[in-house]
């Protein structure tokens, strides 16, 4: 055999073996696969999926997660939020230091008078913790009327108010 055929065989052998110990380190552990394309998907039951060449790892809302092979079909359980009672609202960017982000006005909610917006784009960092550990951006959590505008004042977390 020639030697570039060789090497060609043992590249895509070497390739071949990473995947597979992906894939069953991925099912083993109930976790994601290393070399995945990640997918969001706001405002549902689901925060992403994680797709490798073999499997999904759905990480849910409700904070529950699953991996399974592709051809499997997965739906996450609803969370109810009637039942949500806010345990604290939190802005993370202050637990993280020197933390800077794209200075820009990110809009994260609107009412009939007002447009809502962040100083800089820093959303998935606003999050509201209910009692039962469940959490969520408050962005979700005001489309969701988990909570109010003015819970925000009263957690103390700043945010610039525009009149429409």
């Amino acid at each position: 055999m020639k030697k570039g055929l060789k090497i060609t065989f043992i590249i895509l052998g070497v390739a071949l073996g990473i995947i597979v110990l992906d894939t069953l380190q991925a099912l083993l552990f109930d976790n994601s696969p290393i070399f995945k394309i990640r997918e969001y998907y706001d405002g549902s039951s689901t925060n992403y999926i994680d797709k490798g060449l073999f499997v999904n790892h759905y990480h849910c809302v409700n904070k529950e997660e699953k991996t399974l092979f592709k051809n499997a079909k997965y739906t996450c359980q609803i969370v109810e939020y009637d039942d949500l009672k806010i345990k604290e609202i939190v802005d993370k960017t202050k637990d993280i230091k020197d933390f800077h982000c794209a200075e820009a006005l990110e809009s994260f909610y609107e009412d009939d008078n007002y447009v809502y917006y962040w100083s800089c784009i820093k959303n998935e960092y606003m999050i509201v913790k209910y009692e039962n550990g469940y959490e969520e951006t408050i962005s979700n959590a005001l489309k969701n009327n988990t909570i109010k505008i003015s819970d925000l004042d009263d957690y103390n977390i700043s945010y610039i108010k525009e009149t429409k």
